[in-house]
């Protein structure tokens, strides 16, 4: 962690400090353009998990061509009584692309949108399913 400030030129201008809009708040570029996304896998399933606040369940395309999840929104301009300050969620439009396993059943996949989660779930075909540890004895 480094705390002391940095200069972006030798000479800074005063103006600098009041043009800036984040107040030195790091936050990542691509966070507005891409949401985070989780991955998680069991016996029989992955689940993919995408952090995408204040959306509906019909603002979003979910494709498959060929073995490529695409995921993708667009969000027409909202009129809004207010100015924002600070801006550090919503997503207008975003594209995000899965290349999926073959173990993927595809005609099982579904998803759903809650809590501003978008959850796409991901069966595993049954040969691909973990089959419990059989112990075979050995006889004399």
């Amino acid at each position: 962690m480094n705390l002391i400030k940095k200069q972006s030129s030798f000479f800074p201008l005063i103006f600098d400090e009041f043009f800036k809009n984040n107040w030195n708040i790091n936050v990542p570029y691509n966070s507005f353009n891409i949401p985070f996304f989780n991955v998680k896998e069991n016996d029989k399933e992955f689940i993919l998990e995408l952090a995408i606040p204040g959306k509906n369940n019909n603002d979003f395309n979910v494709e498959i061509d060929n073995r490529l999840l695409t995921i993708s929104t667009t969000d027409e301009k909202e009129l809004s009584d207010y100015n924002y300050t600070v801006k550090e969620f919503g997503y207008s439009s975003f594209e995000k692309s899965f290349e999926l396993p073959e173990s993927i059943d595809f005609d099982k996949i579904n998803s759903f949108y809650r809590n501003g989660i978008l959850s796409i779930t991901l069966p595993k075909r049954k040969e691909f399913h973990n089959t419990p540890k059989k112990v075979i004895t050995v006889k004399k």
